[in-house]
């Protein structure tokens, strides 16, 4: 049970990245000529997420990101807490 959470997680988590990349590619495709690199490498995850919902506001992606990442941040939570309770009642 606990693989199967682990393994899902790890997709969420890439397909999450492939996300991203195809955010800031299609930013870079719709910025000028000179700030190309900025949108890959130098621009925040929140730079990335506000400009690209501003740019596309019918787009799942922004969405689908925030969610993911807060997924994985409870996922987290939840599993440090349950190793400490664990731990704590001797099992």
């Amino acid at each position: 049970m606990v693989a199967v959470a682990f393994l899902a997680l790890v997709a969420l988590a890439v397909v999450n990245i492939a996300f991203w990349w195809v955010m800031r590619i299609r930013l870079v495709r719709m910025d000028s000529a000179k700030d190309r690199i900025e949108w890959l490498s130098f621009r925040s995850g929140d730079d990335v997420l506000d400009t690209y919902a501003a740019l596309f506001p019918h787009s799942v992606l922004p969405r689908y990101c925030r969610v993911a990442f807060w997924t994985v941040v409870v996922s987290a939570v939840i599993a440090v807490c349950a190793t400490t309770m664990l731990k704590a009642f001797g099992k």
